[in-house]
């Protein structure tokens, strides 16, 4: 009687490891699958350690076998293994993986009687020791196995890892095997022919192991220039591939490229020895904790020790751009087809188009425009079913939201409306041009100059403003609207904004409370003049303005004020913004006083956004959204675009005490700015009033407007920020007069925290390290040695400012004193005086 034919062959190749094959086998002993239904092959890859010898004397409950390769390499030992085995399916499996009993069982069940599967098992880290190469180590195993599992994984021929893998033994000799003469990869360079092949890759979390991988960082090194070698070779071999792989970031455009290929060609020398000395550093770092450091430095070193293994192995920069040429001519030869599905004829239509088509790419389209895209490359595999499902399951929550909100938008006018003059006429130099967008009716309004061309256009429903959408070209004439709402519909933030408020809009609104305006000036009547233009424009039924002149060198100020019969008009002889603003406090009629600056334009809803806020007893304080009066000079740009600006955002948030930590509490500038914002009085009688020894006017230069809205926050008032209230602000024009403000924001921001450290509002020790580590190192010192898009001249004037401000903070108490200020800016406010 024959013995049964084994239905898997289990190859394991080792090279002097006995105790670990040892332990491995040993594992294999306790499948649940019957021991007659696999065999092991021992491929020996030179093993000089007593191995074959320790097999022998040994009793397996399997057929156990040896094979011996005849060159040292992993890849030649599995060939060897698998051209004695017996069964229809190879499993390769590293003598580091203790697999579990369900091992063996679980490859045959995923794989089934399908050829042309390739299961790929869980190989869990099982490794030793708590340091940080550990514990990265540890960490990429498990990342890379969690993305296995994800439904929508895309394989690729890198997801074949031979230390735990299952292949039919003809698809495997037809393909030839592993190539011998790699050292490494040589299971992603037979995951590439694989794919090619037509082969499908499925991952088995039950198929598990415990992988003890032993290596340590100066193993990693010595695997990163492996990989370099091995990752030229497998380019040279498949060109189309090499674009995709890491030797390919040397051929790219910009600096780090070039700096890569000047360390591996030109300057191999000094580079090498900056990576030795930045090596012999890392356990230092390590001892001392600095775990970013080491990160950093470790990822240095091993990307150096790559890219020096790559230019040895190529020879030369020639060498590298022939290759990439050869690259580019391959990929040129494979454009594969892509597939445009169509999702407005429902989802069973789309994937049924999708079985029938099985595209390697396809272009997800909404009413013809495309909203999401599946790309194909080299290596990558035709995606099934449930990918594809998951795939669209994902766009579906991108693409929603403007699908249910164009539904909800009233129908495009019937006349196209196009922006306010030819952007062919607009100057050049003219910059961004800006518009509003009402999606109540498609009111276009340009702002400024007229619309031209790029275009920012403030998308808003009514009252509420829902975002920014940008035009960069002109549309196809009388298609201006068109390319507006699919902007709009495109961008889902602005779509949940407009479905959300929706719902609140038909909700029952409280009644408008009154209001006092205060804008506090000084010397600019010009701007005055444009401000309360606007204000006079508000749309709230119930309000008095008051105008603060600070210490005017003219009377020009009281002579406009004087031709405006609703306008109150009020001197501060003291100079120091906070002195008129506490004027403004003192002078006010009503409980809720609003401030803005003489620089700004305030929108015709701004008080109906506060006053709705106030609807919450709680509210002490408001905030709102301040919106660039014009991009049209490069320093207006960089400080809405780069810097942040003054926006906080187009999402309403209440801050509370109660759910911020002290050192999240000093970010004081995330609540607002003092371009709009409003306070409830009879909240501020228990707190005082601003801080006279701060902002503007004083030599501080800043901080007023964030030490109270610490202040109210820390003394338990609820500070809402409103998006419906909206302030629009003219920045600085020039260059050097935002340098000038950069350094005045360094400085007040010191003194905001100078002041709440004089008050002993927040513990020495927790403001330090708030300056210290989230401040100066977290924000200043970052940007300027990481600028990613920074200006390092504007943050060195930051950082100027901060060093000052300890001098011109005592300088301003002093001045605040003498001017009859108290020491305590929570003393109660003070009564209005005569004008």
């Amino acid at each position: 009687m024959t013995e049964p034919w084994p239905e898997i062959s289990v190859v394991i190749p080792t090279h002097a490891r006995r105790g670990q094959l040892l332990r491995t086998l040993e594992a294999l002993e306790r499948q649940s699958l019957e021991p007659s239904r696999f065999e092991v092959i021992v491929a020996l890859d030179a093993a000089a350690d007593g191995t074959a010898a320790a097999l022998a004397e040994r009793g397996w409950r399997f057929d156990l076998r040896q094979a011996e390769s005849a060159r040292r390499a992993a890849g030649a030992a599995r060939n060897a293994g698998a051209a004695i085995a017996r069964a229809g399916r190879l499993v390769f499996l590293d003598d580091d993986i203790i697999v579990g009993a369900g091992f063996l069982a679980a490859h045959l069940r995923v794989a089934g009687d399908d050829p042309a599967v390739v299961v790929v098992g869980q190989s869990a880290p099982a490794i030793a020791g708590d340091g940080l190469f550990a514990e990265a180590l540890r960490r990429w195993w498990t990342d890379r196995f969690h993305a296995l599992s994800a439904p929508d994984h895309r394989f690729a021929y890198s997801d074949v890892m031979s230390g735990n893998l299952s292949i039919d033994r003809a698809l495997f000799e037809r393909l030839g095997g592993f190539d011998t003469t790699l050292d490494c990869r040589e299971d992603y360079e037979l995951g590439y022919r694989l794919v090619a092949a037509g082969a499908r890759i499925r991952y088995a979390a039950d198929a598990h192991g415990l992988h003890h991988d032993t290596s340590d960082l100066r193993r990693s090194f010595d695997r990163a220039r492996a990989e370099g070698r091995a990752d030229v070779a497998i380019a040279r071999k498949h060109p189309e591939l090499f674009p995709f792989l890491l030797a390919a970031e040397m051929t790219a455009p910009g600096v780090r490229a070039w700096l890569l290929r000047q360390s591996v060609f030109r300057l191999a020398g000094p580079a090498r020895l900056a990576a030795a000395g930045l090596g012999a550093l890392l356990p230092v770092f390590e001892a001392a904790g600095l775990r970013r450091t080491w990160h950093r430095g470790s990822r240095m070193v091993r990307t150096h020790a790559y890219h020096r293994s790559v230019a040895e192995a190529l020879g030369g920069q020639r060498e590298l751009d022939a290759l990439a040429g050869r690259a580019a001519e391959a990929a040129r030869a494979q454009v594969p087809p892509v597939l445009g599905i169509e999702l407005s004829g429902g989802i069973e239509a789309v994937r049924r188009q999708f079985v029938e088509s099985g595209p390697l790419a396809f272009e997800l389209r909404l009413g013809g425009k495309p909203v999401a895209r599946v790309g194909a490359q080299p290596g990558l595999v035709v995606p099934g079913l449930r990918q594809f499902d998951a795939a669209l399951d994902a766009r579906i929550r991108d693409w929603a939201p403007g699908v249910m909100a164009a539904e909800r938008m009233p129908p495009l006018p019937d006349e196209p409306l196009e922006a306010q003059g030819d952007p062919a006429e607009r100057d050049a130099d003219a910059g961004t041009a800006l518009a509003e967008l009402d999606l109540a009716d498609w009111r276009f309004t340009p702002r400024g100059g007229g619309a031209g061309y790029p275009l920012r256009v403030l998308v808003r429903r009514g009252a509420r403003p829902l975002g920014w959408i940008s035009l960069d070209e002109p549309p196809p004439a009388g298609a201006l609207m068109v390319a507006l709402r699919d902007g709009v519909v495109r961008d889902a933030a602005i779509c949940e904004r407009f479905l959300a408020d929706a719902v609140t809009a038909t909700a029952p609104g409280s009644d408008p409370v009154p209001l006092t305006v205060v804008v506090c000036t000084r010397d600019r009547t010009e701007r005055l003049q444009r401000c309360l233009a606007a204000i006079a424009g508000l749309d709230h039924p119930d309000f008095e303005v008051i105008v603060v002149d600070n210490a005017p060198a003219t009377e020009a100020t009281a002579r406009l004020v004087a031709a405006l019969p609703d306008v109150r008009y009020v001197r501060e002889g003291r100079p120091g913004l906070d002195w008129a603003r506490n004027r403004g406090l003192a002078e006010a009629r009503t409980d809720i006083v609003a401030f803005t600056d003489d620089d700004t334009e305030v929108d015709r809803h701004w008080l109906s956004g506060i006053s709705a806020a106030y609807a919450d007893p709680e509210v002490a304080a408001v905030t709102g959204l301040v919106l660039p009066m014009s991009l049209g000079t490069a320093a207006e740009r960089y400080f809405e675009n780069v810097y942040g600006g003054m926006g906080k955002g187009f999402d309403p948030v209440t801050w509370r005490w109660t759910d911020l930590s002290p050192r999240a509490m000093l970010w004081a500038n995330r609540f607002g700015v003092g371009a709009n914002m409003a306070f409830r009085r009879s909240a501020l009688n228990g707190i005082g009033g601003f801080d006279p020894a701060l902002d503007v006017g004083t030599a501080t230069r800043g901080g007023g407007d964030l030490e109270m809205f610490h202040r109210v926050v820390r003394r338990g008032g609820a500070l809402a920020y409103t998006p419906s209230a909206v302030v629009w602000h003219e920045h600085r024009s020039g260059m050097g007069a935002l340098r000038d403000q950069m350094r005045d924001n360094g400085s007040g921001f010191a003194a905001y925290l100078l002041a709440v450290g004089r008050s002993r509002a927040v513990g020495r020790a927790t403001l330090l390290a708030f300056a210290v580590r989230d401040w100066i190192w977290g924000w200043l010192l970052r940007r300027l040695i990481w600028p990613q898009g920074s200006c390092r001249r504007l943050t060195l004037a930051e950082l100027s400012g901060l060093f000052r401000a300890p001098g011109r903070y005592r300088r301003a108490r002093i001045t605040a004193r003498r001017q009859g200020a108290t020491d305590d800016p929570a003393a109660p406010l003070a009564e209005g005086r005569e004008a």
